[in-house]
């Protein structure tokens, strides 16, 4: 039977795939594992690329969004590189570049043209983590890609990180020609929670025993494929409440509000105010609502009601 396009709503900002939860750093403060989420507690099994490059392409994106390879770190994920000759879209990469990569291992793509894009921003995007990494080896190595590939580094502003530091990081890369940008730390950090939050109780570590209504315009997909309403979802592994799966026959994006029970448990990224793809600040991914029970249960009722009016037109296609 064939498979129907994947259409995105209008409105949506960002596509992350994450290829694997596996990753070469080990990093304390890990934004996947905030409170109590077991996203990295054993490895998650992975499609393999051609389910990839068949379920990305039946994507049909908002203009100006690209699809973003993240993890763990996406680069031990053994098919990327099959997987950007192939994928139609444009793709922005989240990365902690592992030793072994090198501009040899890019040039031997068949195409560089998932890259080659004008944003306000570098595509390919290097996060430096002290203590798990070294930045001027990371400096020196994104020197070397700088002509064929949209890259830069970003260095994450932890609280527990001295300022002048920052200023060296910055002085070596501008003798190097290499973008340096800033990256917030979110979360907890000695009894301190950071970031700036359009809803501040959100991220406090524990539900709040309230039901939302929750309507997200970002789109995690899981490294099996799993197309989840938010990043807490996807780091808990509540694969019940998903959406579908990328690779299921037909996929269908809501676009009103869902309901949600974990209120509190939210993902900073998801709840965080920041910017969007165009680099507009006073963006936030989602639209949360404290309705009455009454409005609860209306949605509970219409939901029910589309779900057996789509199960019906399914069956007849």
């Amino acid at each position: 039977m064939r498979k129907h396009m994947i259409r995105l709503p209008g409105d949506y900002d960002y596509v992350g795939v994450y290829l694997t939860n596996v990753c070469h750093l080990s990093c304390p403060y890990c934004i996947t594992g905030h409170h109590g989420a077991s996203y990295r507690a054993e490895r998650l099994r992975q499609l393999i690329p051609s389910q990839w490059i068949e379920g990305l392409n039946r994507l049909e994106l908002p203009e100006g969004i690209p699809v973003t390879l993240q993890g763990g770190e996406p680069f031990l994920y053994k098919g990327i590189w099959e997987i950007l000759e192939n994928v139609r879209h444009k793709v922005d990469i989240l990365t902690a570049l592992p030793p072994l990569l090198d501009r040899e291992r890019f040039l031997r793509l068949k195409t560089l043209d998932w890259n080659k894009r004008e944003t306000p921003y570098p595509t390919i995007r290097v996060s430096y983590h002290k203590g798990q990494n070294d930045y001027k080896e990371l400096i020196r190595r994104l020197a070397e890609l700088n002509d064929i590939v949209s890259i830069g580094l970003y260095y994450l502003d932890h609280p527990a990180y001295e300022q002048e530091e920052y200023q060296e990081v910055k002085r070596f890369a501008d003798e190097h020609g290499v973008e340096l940008r800033k990256k917030e730390f979110l979360g907890l950090w000695d009894g301190k929670i950071y970031g700036t939050f359009l809803y501040e109780d959100a991220v406090l570590g524990q539900r709040k025993g309230v039901r939302v209504l929750c309507r997200n315009t970002v789109v995690p997909i899981g490294p099996d494929g799993t197309v989840y309403r938010c990043h807490s979802d996807l780091y808990f592994g509540r694969r019940a409440l998903a959406l579908g799966n990328i690779t299921d026959e037909s996929l269908e994006f809501p676009r009103g509000h869902l309901i949600c029970d974990n209120y509190g448990l939210c993902s900073e990224c998801d709840v965080k105010v920041k910017t969007n793809h165009h680099q507009i600040y006073g963006y936030t991914s989602v639209d949360i609502r404290f309705p009455d029970r009454g409005a609860i249960r209306e949605l509970q009722e219409a939901k029910n009601t589309d779900n057996q009016g789509r199960l019906l037109r399914n069956a007849r296609s």
